[in-house]
């Protein structure tokens, strides 16, 4: 394959477009070709020219993805459109991180790769990967948060997440790959359940508080058919690399937002996010300070966000989101989250949820 979504440079320097552009434009075009939405109407207003749609070596903006993935929800009739776009993608859309996840030795090791590396294949991918357990039994939790806002472009791009790794799960063990469970936050907008169970071979629960795919252990402790350890270090020094270029493309603030990842009370320390830029914390934080910016302040950018797409969108109690954004006590959480908001946090999610 010529052009791999999840690259973000060529040998010779030239701009690859982001698995999340990828998948987009394929939304977009089944719109167009399947369901005869009108292109100029579909893109009215995204700041996406039909030029730029077809050209996919351009990437498109994390606004332009925001504002199309929201037109595409909103003219789609096909409950199944976000299912089908994720089948159709597969290992190679993954670039540079699809090779250094191929070279993995243990389904488990391909899997923290994805967690760590998950900036490349989104503009605003944010992930976690935590331990739990199912009906007893110890498995591993891969959790996504989506990228869009709207409620519709949010299930859209969730099933086509969903569906697009367990193809690339797939590729990766050799042979279909079943999950323990399937968590949706969405209800379910297809007549019932039957192609999700084709697709992911396991129970799928919509209207649930998370995202999230389930991974047993069984899976996780797989062996993968062709380890190859320094090929896949090849790889991963090309991620890390790519990670560093990326602060260029999408603004030092922008990057460290999408590397931030608060859940289960867990936040990276400045120097974590620091060593993706191959820095240390002292530099990262002069190059922060030179802007008029810090950790802190970016950290608190990314919990208000969240905090508010949990109180909105979710049932999850305070005392719950609290611990899912880090904060040791409940009022922490609600000091800080009046502070941003000017009101409390469940007075928010009274006003503002739909």
């Amino acid at each position: 394959m010529t052009l791999m979504a999840g690259d973000t440079s060529t040998a010779h320097g030239g701009k690859r477009q982001l698995l999340n552009s990828y998948e987009i434009r394929l939304m977009a075009r089944d719109l167009v070709d399947q369901q005869g939405v009108s292109l100029e109407e579909l893109i009215t207003g995204t700041g996406v020219s039909s030029r730029l749609l077809d050209n996919p070596a351009q990437r498109l903006t994390l606004a332009q993805e925001l504002q199309l993935y929201t037109r595409i929800a909103q003219y789609n009739r096909d409950p199944l459109l976000g299912l089908r776009t994720g089948a159709r993608l597969s290992l190679p859309n993954y670039g540079m991180l699809g090779h250094a996840m191929m070279g993995a030795t243990t389904f488990n090791e391909a899997l923290q790769l994805l967690s760590e590396f998950a900036p490349l294949v989104s503009w605003a991918s944010h992930s976690r990967l935590t331990s739990e357990s199912l009906a007893g039994a110890p498995c591993k939790c891969l959790t996504i948060f989506p990228t869009a806002v709207h409620a519709e472009a949010e299930a859209l791009e969730i099933e086509s997440t969903f569906a697009s790794l367990h193809t690339l799960f797939n590729d990766l063990v050799g042979e279909p790959v079943q999950f323990a469970a399937v968590l949706m936050s969405h209800q379910n907008r297809a007549p019932d359940d039957s192609a999700y169970r084709e697709v992911f071979g396991c129970p799928v629960a919509f209207g649930q508080g998370r995202n999230a795919l389930l991974l047993s252990r069984d899976l996780l402790s797989r062996r993968l058919p062709h380890p190859q350890p320094e090929y896949s270090q090849l790889f991963r020094d090309l991620c890390r690399q790519s990670i560093s270029a990326l602060a260029q493309d999408r603004g030092l603030a922008g990057t460290i937002k999408s590397l931030i990842q608060v859940g289960e009370g867990s936040v990276p320390t400045l120097e974590q996010v620091a060593s993706h830029f191959n820095l240390s914390s002292r530099t990262l934080r002069r190059h922060l300070q030179a802007r008029g910016l810090s950790y802190q302040g970016l950290l608190d950018e990314v919990r208000y966000e969240e905090a508010r797409r949990y109180l909105t969108s979710t049932e999850l109690g305070v005392d719950s989101i609290a611990r899912l954004l880090g904060y040791a006590e409940a009022r922490s959480f609600r000091t800080a989250f009046k502070r941003w908001a000017g009101m409390p946090p469940v007075a928010y999610r009274t006003r503002f949820r739909g």
